[in-house]
């Protein structure tokens, strides 16, 4: 029986299913964008992210998807609005010269009944799941409840890394500073540059080691000591799997040694 290919439906923002379908520029777009399709060759996963090396004709690329259930083997299509030229994972420790990351993904399923990815990822209604970001990005684990802080919270002058997660929401919409070393920067995604900080605080099996700042425009590179400074937002849901526990908005950075 020949494989089903069903669309893979991310929510870009709270009104998506009512308005359509809006690219990571905030433009509306009403056209369906072409879809390529390529048989996978290797799976990377990272950070609710699968990296696939995929063969599309006879042409090898990587394609990054929100986690999903394939294999190698799968054939699978996918649009390729956002392609990124020499993106660096911190996670997979590799550089990609060229990656597709996927907003509209095909998947192949061996079921008789039709199930739509939001269905398998649990964003459906009738699936009853609470958190509507499993499997996109940073967001959190639905089958898990949320810990307490280990601490009670405690205003400060400069807060660490893990600390920004550990108080997230008592410090929701608060103004903070941190101390620590730029990990990486990714340049102009939704007109924006992200600086991922750490200052060897957190664990990285709990997302808690890398707090992202997002800018306008910044020359900062990897490497860079800073006292970074911005606004705490909680649960920011961007779309295209970009989903924070906490990030930090409306961002500057001052250089220390």
């Amino acid at each position: 029986m020949k494989k089903l290919l069903l669309l893979l439906s991310i929510l870009l923002t709270v009104s998506y299913a009512q308005q359509g379908k809006i690219d990571m520029h905030g433009k509306e777009n009403s056209k369906k964008p072409k879809i390529y399709y390529g048989k996978i060759l290797e799976i990377k996963n990272a950070m609710g992210y699968k990296y696939l090396k995929v063969n599309e004709k006879e042409k090898v690329l990587w394609v990054a998807i929100a986690n999903a259930p394939v294999i190698v083997g799968d054939t699978i299509g996918y649009d390729k609005r956002t392609i990124m030229k020499n993106f660096t994972s911190k996670t997979l420790q590799k550089n990609f010269k060229e990656i597709i990351f996927a907003s509209d993904v095909y998947l192949p399923q061996k079921i008789h009944k039709p199930k739509s990815m939001k269905e398998m990822l649990g964003l459906s209604s009738a699936s009853k799941i609470k958190n509507p970001h499993q499997g996109m990005g940073r967001g959190l684990s639905p089958q898990k409840v949320e810990e307490k802080p280990k601490k009670p919270f405690e205003s400060k002058e400069f807060y660490t890394v893990e600390e920004v997660f550990m108080w997230r929401k008592s410090l929701q919409n608060k103004i903070i500073q941190v101390k620590g070393s730029v990990y990486k920067v990714s340049h102009q995604i939704m007109k924006r540059d992200w600086v991922h900080i750490g200052d060897r605080t957190g664990k990285e099996k709990e997302l808690t080691d890398d707090l992202v700042f997002t800018i306008k425009k910044t020359s900062l590179i990897a490497g860079d000591k800073v006292l970074a400074k911005g606004k705490v937002v909680v649960n920011k849901d961007f779309g295209y799997g970009y989903f924070y526990k906490a990030i930090v908005e409306n961002s500057s950075f001052k250089s220390i040694k």
